[in-house]
């Protein structure tokens, strides 16, 4: 008797260690194996001040640390992320700054930050780096704008992978561009008060 159920165990086990090696025919796995991974986003490690000024020493500057993420984390392959910079009369981004003679005002490339500047971040062991920009940047740059108070700063952050392939806030999903899930959002909308 004890050889019958012997056989049987054995003939359980190999059964099922048949069946779990086989490969599954769920929906989500199908789904999963469609997926692009080779995607990338920036995710922000420090984010800007919400309200910034001209005359306080302590918010007259944009600054954040953000890290940058491809795939699945394991590979890095991008090469460069560019640092927009534009002016907006309204939150929504609708009504941008206009100059003296009535013209809007166009975003403008504010630096570029190559992969070699990154360095790996404490906690995800990502590349990360950091900028900082001062207020007094915005008004060199536009020295014929007409700022309200307030105006809205926009920092637009674009990431170059090597083959060419760029990532911002117009080609991502709506849960990085939001930053509510991966806090990555390709662009930060900061209060301005041109005091």
């Amino acid at each position: 008797m004890k050889n019958i159920y012997k056989i049987f165990l054995v003939g359980l086990i190999a059964a099922g260690s048949t069946i779990s090696c086989t490969d599954s025919e769920l929906a989500i796995d199908a789904l999963y194996e469609g997926v692009d991974k080779s995607g990338a986003f920036i995710r922000t490690i420090e984010s800007p001040f919400q309200l910034v000024n001209l005359s306080d020493p302590t918010k007259n500057f944009i600054a954040a640390t953000i890290e940058v993420q491809e795939g699945q984390g394991d590979v890095s392959t991008f090469t460069e992320v560019r640092v927009f910079i534009s002016s907006y009369n309204d939150q929504d981004q609708l009504e941008a700054t206009l100059d003296t003679s009535g013209n809007p005002l166009t975003e403008v490339l504010l630096s570029t930050l190559p992969a070699s500047d990154f360095t790996p971040s404490a906690g995800n062991r990502l590349p990360s780096n950091a900028f900082s920009i001062p207020t007094q940047t915005l008004v060199d740059l536009y020295p014929d704008a007409v700022f309200t108070i307030p105006t809205f700063v926009v920092i637009r952050l674009e990431l170059e992978l090597a083959d060419g392939r760029v990532f911002t806030d117009v080609n991502v999903g709506p849960t990085v561009s939001t930053g509510n899930y991966f806090t990555a959002p390709s662009f930060y909308n900061i209060i301005f008060l041109p005091i």
